[in-house]
């Protein structure tokens, strides 16, 4: 009886050189030429490309079942594998990508509202155009996504449901760049945030969803003051202990980024309290300045300075070593932050004793700081997914939350007196960034502001030192409440009289 071999049956190969399909052989596929035909000595064509056409979604990367339409499983897996990693690029990823989801799974009303925001952030990546126009679907989405809120809370106060459907109604609104519309959102989420902390602090101490939120609330109420510069933040995170010095707002020993984050968020919220409150004394000597300001001006420095070393031993340090591309990346933008608060108070306020010195190391900050921020937009930073500046879509558009990057470059630009540092920080909005937008901020108006208060000439002059800032140049336009849309404004009007 005749024996016959069952034929090993394997994988059919479909990505091999077009050389070793012909010959019915295993291709290897090495690059640039496979190891099968350099060794035979046969020419290798190379590979197919990878088809440009998105292929149709069989199965969906969501952790739980999900009711409803085909059309919204597919918006939330868009929102799995696209938006929740931009939303919150740069940082802690915990919130979008895990905590809201899971709330997604029990709160019909998250889960509709993250559905209309995935379904607005797909499209504005997808428009061509330089201005998104927003339809009437997503008007619909929007205000379906508003009512059910109303109709949940008045079923169900809860505080958790209304902080998360706050960020994601102002992120709506940030996408459509509905500037005025957005605060309204935080503002009204952050005085929930702090009725909650004050009255039921045991309701917010020790969950980590609450924890998230805190963190999100409070650097998003930092962006809005530094985008209206009127702006006093809802919140005051530095506590009584550590301004008066009793108490070290940068710990001893930071154990890693979430505690840096943290201490940095305080220092940039203070930041911002100490310079509004005492802007009366900005540019006076220090023997007209109370003692009580110079003290908290003095321990506020200390505390940036701490910050800023953390931040540089962490960078080289051995752990830095086995971080993941998108650690390295959150640091070198932590570090970016702390170094231009720090240049900003240094440069804003009150006249030292070494009053000459003080310029030069707001100037070294900033130098470093656009060193940092030259590195995270280079495309070679971005090896993981939602970490780079760059990106894949027909608009090449880029939105993301909290990253405070344009926001940065335009004050350096406003700020600094040196021209090189002035058309570095210009570059690198004109640069990826032009068509990104972090959340208020929007890098084509930020640059269209910048250009229009400096002629081409002066910018590209060979005159190292400047004699003025644009912020001078530009008082009573780039100080305007309203931010950088009521600046445009303001600057288009001023032109059109002119002419």
């Amino acid at each position: 009886m005749i024996s016959i071999k069952a034929r090993r049956s394997t994988p059919k190969v479909r990505t091999g050189c077009a050389t070793c399909k012909t010959h019915r052989i295993k291709c290897d596929e090495q690059r640039p030429r496979c190891g099968q035909c350099t060794s035979a000595g046969r020419s290798c064509p190379g590979y197919p490309q990878a088809p440009t056409s998105q292929p149709e979604i069989k199965i969906y990367n969501i952790p739980f079942k999900v009711p409803g339409s085909r059309a919204d499983r597919e918006l939330l897996h868009y929102y799995c594998c696209e938006a929740a990693g931009s939303l919150s690029r740069l940082s802690d990823t915990t919130l979008w990508t895990h905590l809201i989801l899971q709330r997604c799974q029990d709160q019909s009303v998250i889960r509709n509202s993250i559905i209309a925001l995935t379904s607005l952030y797909r499209d504005y990546m997808l428009v061509r155009s330089r201005r998104f126009e927003v339809s009437v679907k997503h008007i619909q989405r929007i205000t379906r996504s508003h009512s059910q809120l109303r109709a949940h809370l008045t079923r169900d106060p809860s505080a958790e449901v209304a902080l998360i459907c706050s960020l994601i109604f102002y992120t709506f609104e940030c996408l459509i760049g509905n500037v005025q519309q957005a605060l309204w959102h935080l503002d009204q989420g952050l005085i929930l945030l702090q009725r909650l902390q004050t009255d039921y602090p045991y309701l917010v101490d020790g969950q980590e969803t609450y924890a998230q939120l805190v963190a999100i609330f409070s650097q998003l109420d930092i962006h809005a003051s530094i985008f209206t510069l009127e702006r006093i933040p809802v919140l005051r995170l530095a506590l009584p202990e550590q301004v008066s010095g009793e108490m070290h707002t940068v710990p001893e020993r930071i154990s890693g980024l979430s505690d840096l984050e943290t201490s940095l968020t305080v220092l940039q919220n203070w930041t911002l309290w100490h310079l509004m409150e005492f802007l009366e004394y900005k540019n006076l000597p220090q023997s007209q300045v109370p003692s009580i300001v110079l003290r908290e001006r003095l321990q506020l420095e200390a505390q940036l300075q701490k910050l800023e070393e953390n931040a540089e031993k962490m960078t080289s340090s051995e752990d830095f070593q086995s971080f993941t591309s998108a650690q390295r990346q959150r640091l070198i933008l932590l570090r970016s932050q702390a170094l231009v608060f720090h240049a900003a108070l240094l440069e804003n306020t009150i006249c030292t004793l070494d009053g000459a010195q003080t310029p030069l190391e707001a100037t070294c900050r900033f130098d470093i700081a656009l060193i940092q921020i030259s590195t995270l937009l280079s495309p070679s930073s971005g090896s993981e997914s939602g970490s780079s500046f760059e990106n894949n879509t027909p608009s090449n558009r880029v939105f993301t939350l909290s990253t405070n990057i344009i926001a940065m470059l335009y004050f350096i630009c406003l700020k600094t007196s040196d021209r090189r540092i002035l058309r570095t920080a210009l570059s690198l909005m004109q640069g990826s960034l032009l068509t990104s937008r972090d959340g208020l901020w929007d890098a084509r108006t930020a640059v269209t502001i910048v250009k229009a208060m400096l002629p081409e000439d002066d910018i590209q002059s060979e005159e190292p030192e400047m004699d003025f800032k644009l912020e001078d140049v530009g008082s009573g336009i780039v100080d305007t409440d309203g931010g950088l849309e009521e600046a445009f404004k303001l600057l288009k009007l001023e032109q059109s009289q002119v002419k």
